[in-house]
Order: structure tokens, then C-alpha cells, then sequence
């Protein structure tokens, strides 16, 4: 029988404390406020970004089909009634070969028609997983992120396509430009990199970090950069490094150390969401943490790659059992 020492029963309290998307929940309450998306966890060491994507092939198309009245097999313009090919119109959905095109009315995300602002449609409404275990991370040129706004496959080319907000061709994430084309605003959800030397499992304040430097601290919370770690007991997700904001406290013995003031963080800044969650094990912990928000998974680091697990990681932006119905940036891992 596994015999836990005092650290590692510690470190089980504070780790099952963790935010977001943990399954251990056992109440939660969320409120939101405007912006982008986020949460954390504690780990050991510091992952360092290497994920990038490489360009397979250009984008779809997207622009609007030739019109005609009728077509014979190899004609385009013109009047003709004779032959059997299929006409293609300005509002038409089909080619001649076949294949489907640009789509006449208003855009619709994931019915595999390009169309309106979109700049792919792969007939889902899902951002696929990168086709490779170590950067640069490749992807089917076909593959679109969930909202049909960018071409994952373009992102890393070192040029601006539609949809990502920068482009600077490179394997960092820790610079201006993520690897997922967002700008690093290093606040709320940007990468960051820690560095701690002991109490890093069971102490999620311990040690120093870099990369949150735009980050506002709201009242009775401690700012904390959230990384991987294998910890056997209890492992995290967090490629890169996840800034977030965070206060703890706990009633009952062998209790893991307060981190900020609990009842004095009530409100979380712009661009990040409060979740509150309780967890029961032997000891009562609570734990508020500030979280980024999101829209969609453009808003996250859906590219990031895991320096400490060597594959890639998998940031969504989505409502977790512990987010309280607000879509937050989370790895699904978790």
C-alpha cells in the first residue's frame, strides 16, 4: 500500500484546489466581466514555448464562382443549351467537377461552404489536433479553427493570413507574437515561465515568474503563472504557462498555506472571469481565481506546444464544470 508523506498529502489538498476544468468540483459560482480567456495550475518547472505550425498549402477559396445562363462541357460564358455539364451561378453551391464553392446568402460555420467573412469551413465546428508530436506543429490543410476564422495550417508562415492577429514565423511564444498568432499581451492567459526550487507542487505562490507583467491584480488576489507538471498525484496541463490571479484558503488540519486574502477578492478585472470553487477532501479548501475569457478558440493558445509533456497541448475556449457557464480558456487535459 502507497503510504503518502506529509508533503505529498499537502500537495493533493492544493492540487485538487486547482482551477477550471478539473472533474474534483464540488460548487462553483462565476462571474464574468468583458475580454478574452484563461486559468492555471501549479507545477514544477518551466515549460519553455517551442510550438509553431508550418504552411501546407494556401487557403481555400473564397471567392464568388464565374456566372453563366448554361455551360456546354468546356464552355464558360455564352448562351448555349447544348450539353450536359453542370451550371455554375453566382449563387450557386457546385462546379462543374463537382466540388463545393463559395455559397450564395449569409455564412454558415461548419456546412463545409466558404462564404461571407469566413476563411475556411472543414464541415465542423471543432479546431482539430496537430498531426505531428513536436514542433513545428503541422496540421491538414483543410483544418479550421472552431469559428471558421483561421487557417491553421497558415499560422507560423511569418505572414499575416485572415484571421490571426500577428504572424512572426517563429517557435516563441514568450515574444510579441505567441505561436498561435495572438499577440502576447502578457496579461490575463498569456504564456509566462516559472522558476522555483521547492514547495512548487503544494505552493502555487512559490517561486518567481516572468510574462505577467500587464496583468492587474485585483484586491485580496496574488498573481501566479501556472505551468505542466507530472506531479504523480495530481498532473497538470498548462503549455507554456498560463497567467492568472488567485486567492486560497482552507479550514481543517495539515492545511496547504494561504495564498492572498479569499474574502477579500470579490471582482475580477476586464478580460478575465471570477471562479469560486470548494473542494472536500479531509480538508475544506476554497479557491477564487481571475481566469481570461474567450469567444472562441482564436482567443487561446490553441497551438502551444508542451515543453514538459513533448506533444502538443490542446487550449480551447470553452465552459468547464467549474466556470460557472462562462467560456474560459482551459486545456482540456485537465
Amino acid at each position: 500500500m502507497l503510504r503518502l508523506t506529509a508533503p505529498m498529502f499537502l500537495a493533493v489538498l492544493v492540487l485538487a484546489a486547482c482551477p477550471a476544468d478539473s472533474n474534483d468540483t464540488t460548487t462553483g459560482a462565476s462571474a464574468s466581466s468583458t475580454g478574452a480567456a484563461s486559468e492555471g495550475s501549479e507545477g514544477s518547472t518551466s515549460p519553455t514555448a517551442s510550438g509553431t505550425t508550418e504552411a501546407a498549402t494556401s487557403a481555400p477559396t473564397t471567392g464568388t464562382p464565374t456566372s453563366t445562363d448554361a455551360t456546354t462541357g468546356d464552355a464558360t460564358t455564352g448562351n448555349a443549351t447544348t450539353g450536359n455539364a453542370t451550371a455554375t451561378t453566382t449563387d450557386g453551391t457546385t462546379t462543374t467537377d463537382g466540388t463545393t464553392t463559395t455559397g450564395g446568402g449569409d455564412a454558415v460555420c461548419g456546412d463545409g461552404m466558404v462564404g461571407g467573412a469566413e476563411a475556411c469551413d472543414d464541415s465542423n465546428l471543432e479546431t482539430e489536433l496537430s498531426t505531428s508530436m513536436k514542433p513545428p506543429l503541422a496540421y491538414d490543410a483543410k483544418a479550421c479553427i472552431d469559428d471558421c476564422s483561421l487557417v491553421l495550417s497558415l499560422c507560423g508562415n511569418g505572414k499575416m493570413d485572415p484571421g490571426e492577429q500577428c504572424d512572426d514565423g517563429n517557435p516563441d511564444s514568450h515574444d510579441d507574437c505567441t505561436t498561435s498568432c495572438t499577440i502576447n499581451t502578457k496579461d490575463y492567459g498569456s504564456p509566462c515561465k516559472r522558476m522555483c526550487q521547492q514547495n512548487c507542487d503544494t505552493d502555487v505562490s512559490s517561486g518567481t515568474f516572468t510574462g505577467c507583467d500587464n496583468m492587474e491584480v485585483p484586491a485580496g488576489a496574488v498573481a501566479v503563472c501556472y505551468v505542466s507538471t507530472k506531479f504523480m498525484i495530481a498532473p497538470r496541463w498548462f503549455p507554456e504557462g498560463m497567467c492568472a490571479t488567485t486567492a486560497q484558503t482552507c479550514q481543517g488540519l495539515a492545511c496547504p498555506p494561504e495564498v492572498g486574502d479569499y474574502n477579500a477578492l470579490k471582482t475580477c478585472p476586464a478580460g478575465s472571469a471570477l471562479v469560486d470553487r470548494t473542494t472536500n477532501k479531509v480538508v475544506t479548501v476554497k479557491t477564487k481565481v481571475c481566469q481570461q475569457t474567450c469567444d472562441s478558440d482564436s482567443d487561446c493558445r490553441w497551438n502551444a506546444y508542451d515543453t514538459i509533456w513533448a506533444k502538443p497541448g490542446q487550449y480551447r475556449c470553452a465552459v468547464t464544470p467549474d466556470s460557472g457557464g462562462v467560456k474560459i480558456c482551459a486545456d482540456a487535459q485537465n
